[in-house]
């Protein structure tokens, strides 16, 4: 290992250990409610020191997005290399979200909300980009697939089905407390809604003619 191999090594293993206690204190306490100091008492060192490897708060967030960015992507590939029909991939698809914001929360919250983030000069926001479309092009695939294969409607845009089923799928997931008062209210939980939800959206694309 060259002297340069070394020096980016332990840059990466610093990076590393400065995210892996920014991650414990976001899932703790939430995004808003975190500040620089509590990241550097956390990581045991200077604030001034955090500066040197990232931007501000919103760049180390984004590091958090990318680990969970690189969650999803690896399990969507892992799932839609299966030999399906498109329909039950799409369906595989939207369940694997749902179970994904289940199991892993604080990763679900950062890769949600840090698509609100400027991706400015942040070479850590362009790689969470890249691979968003890696992912987004793998539904769009899926829904293509279903027209092809004849499970889907095909007079639906992939694109747009995509969008639709994605801005589905976070709004479920990010549930109001109003709208958990009206489940608990009618003796619904969290579950219902998405199961139901789901077959509405697959049955609103789905070909009536081979179902």
């Amino acid at each position: 290992m060259t002297k340069a191999e070394r020096k980016q090594r332990e840059l990466e293993l610093r990076r590393n250990d400065i995210v892996d206690a920014a991650e414990k204190l976001f899932f703790a306490k939430g995004y808003e409610t975190v500040n620089m100091n509590d990241i550097a008492q956390e990581a045991e060192m200077a604030r001034g020191t955090l500066y040197q490897y990232f931007k501000n708060k919103e760049d180390i967030y984004a590091s958090i997005a990318l680990r969970a960015a690189k969650m999803i992507n690896e399990r969507f590939q892992e799932l839609l290399s299966h030999d399906l029909n498109g329909i039950d991939k799409v369906r595989w698809v939207c369940k694997f979200y749902y179970d994904f914001y289940r199991e892993y929360p604080g990763y679900y919250d950062a890769y949600y909300h840090s698509q609100m983030f400027e991706i400015d000069d942040s070479k850590t926001l362009k790689k969470l980009q890249k691979i968003r479309k890696t992912s987004f092009k793998l539904a769009v695939n899926s829904i293509k697939e279903g027209i092809e294969d004849g499970t889907l409607r095909d007079d639906i845009d992939p694109v747009v089905t995509a969008l639709y089923l994605l801005s589905t799928s976070n709004n479920i997931n990010n549930i109001s407390p109003v709208t958990q008062m009206y489940l608990d209210e009618y003796g619904l939980t969290h579950d219902d809604l998405f199961n139901q939800t789901l077959d509405i959206s697959i049955r609103s694309i789905e070909n009536s003619k081979t179902s």
